[in-house]
């Protein structure tokens, strides 16, 4: 592929990913808009090529540091300011999945080392994994399920396939309401969606900086729109139309099991009531309720 293919691959994907953000409601995101015309799979081999080549960190170290050893601080600040955001959205365009796994490796650890396991003989290690053998899973998708020995309605998913479930979500749900939670969840994996929202993240992380970078007087009169972009990108780790698809893939797989789509709706109305911790991640409850009831 030609360097001016390449390039104009990655501006699209930066554009791609801050467009996202601003119209993070929109009912079709512009990622999926993107992918109506240039395949994930060529995006991803593109940008794959580009990262393996690119040690992200090493540059920004190693040009911060130039800039604070041979400027003064009132330019050097600033410079520094306009590299870091640079750096985040390279890493926002730039992420594949050999750096999420790695990222998610470092990050379960430290999780995994706080919590207690439970063992293959505890009967909620049990009955997940009753749950589990319905679930046809792809076969390029491998898992890591272990229970939290934990009363907190949540579950953990890691882009590296690691999903935890604390024992709290296995004792309040049933058999049927378990499996669509982790159907959904599975589908999360299956479609990709934590490098969208990988992307997403450091993004958000990039526009900060810039609006900072900018002085006092800007920053503060962009305010309000920096508030209202970080905060609806911090409120949900994917977007409307990717929490639908993962629903649509649950809903299949209660289906292929003879199970009513009801059970969906059961699970997700009373999360909702208990204001279930699961759901901070997955604001979107009624508008997810209704599309189950209306269009599913």
């Amino acid at each position: 592929m030609r360097n001016l293919e390449k390039l104009l691959i990655t501006i699209i994907m930066v554009l791609g990913v801050i467009v996202s953000v601003l119209n993070a409601e929109e009912e079709k995101s512009y990622w999926d808009k993107i992918t109506d015309v240039v395949s994930t799979d060529k995006i991803d081999k593109v940008l794959n090529n580009i990262s393996d080549k690119i040690d992200i960190d090493d540059k920004e170290s190693s040009i911060v540091k130039k800039l604070k050893d041979k400027l003064p601080d009132v330019i050097s600040t600033p410079a520094s300011y306009m590299v870091n955001s640079a750096s985040d959205m390279m890493r926002a365009t730039l992420a594949n999945d050999k750096d999420l796994a790695k990222k998610a490796d470092k990050d379960l650890k430290k999780i995994d080392d706080n919590q207690t396991i439970a063992k293959d003989i505890d009967q909620y290690y049990i009955d997940l994994q009753k749950v589990m053998k319905k679930i046809d899973i792809p076969k390029d998708l491998k898992l890591d399920v272990k229970v939290y020995m934990n009363p907190m309605l949540y579950i953990l998913t890691f882009p590296n396939g690691a999903i935890r479930v604390n024992s709290g979500v296995i004792e309040a749900l049933n058999d049927n309401e378990l499996l669509f939670l982790m159907a959904h969840e599975i589908a999360h994996l299956k479609n990709k969606d934590y490098k969208s929202s990988y992307r997403k993240a450091h993004a958000m992380f990039a526009i900060e900086d810039a609006i900072n970078m900018l002085g006092s007087g800007v920053a503060s009169t962009s305010n309000g729109l920096l508030s209202s972009v970080t905060s609806s990108m911090r409120k949900s780790r994917f977007q409307k139309d990717e929490e639908f698809r993962a629903d649509e893939y649950a809903i299949d797989v209660l289906k292929k099991n003879g199970i009513d789509k009801k059970y969906a709706v059961d699970a997700l109305e009373y999360l909702q009531y208990m204001n279930a911790p699961i759901l901070k991640l997955h604001p979107t409850g009624y508008e997810r309720i209704k599309h189950i009831k209306d269009d599913l």
